[in-house]
């Protein structure tokens, strides 16, 4: 199930954030592991303003979550995360478009997000869910600047990307 997050739980996001990232040490990027989770004030901002979600076990317990941030006028999947445990039995799927319909519930035809391009549950998994690459030439300057903000966090540039997914007939709309 894919609900609002609870004020009470917000303290536990960042821990499954650090979780699910333990993965990438498996593919040489053992980098993100060291990296800052989501803050608990922009997770509980996140809750405030209606862009933060959860994925909950049948138990009804927090197993993943999604953040959208909007930046230079645009709809930003900022993170999400399943813990591994959970992953691929559609809870990533179900919080992307839990996100894409609260974008277009907003006035935004489009969702965007940055990620890894040769890791299978980044950039392949964004693409099966209907993202594009946009192409570097065409970012505007608000994502020049998230991604340079990602680089000085660490993210190697040459390994990643950003994405896009269009309302574009109708794909925000599908279930």
């Amino acid at each position: 199930m894919i609900r609002a997050p609870r004020a009470h739980e917000i303290p536990f996001l960042p821990q499954i954030e650090n979780a699910a990232d333990g993965r990438y040490a498996r593919v040489g990027l053992p980098r993100v592991i060291d990296m800052p989770p989501a803050t608990v004030a922009s997770l509980e901002q996140g809750r405030r303003d209606g862009r933060l979600w959860v994925a909950t076990s049948l138990l009804n317990r927090p197993v993943g979550f999604a953040l959208m941030q909007l930046r230079g006028g645009t709809a930003w999947l900022d993170q999400l995360s399943v813990l591994d445990r959970w992953q691929g039995l559609g809870f990533g799927a179900a919080l992307i478009d839990r996100t894409a319909a609260t974008a277009r519930g907003r006035g935004f035809d489009t969702l965007y997000l940055s990620t890894y391009l040769r890791v299978r549950w980044n950039a392949p998994f964004y693409a099966r869910r209907g993202f594009v690459e946009v192409p570097r030439g065409k970012w505007p300057r608000a994502f020049r600047l998230q991604f340079m903000t990602e680089n000085s966090h660490g993210h190697p540039s040459w390994q990643r990307t950003i994405m896009k997914r269009d309302d574009q007939n109708g794909y925000l709309q599908r279930r």
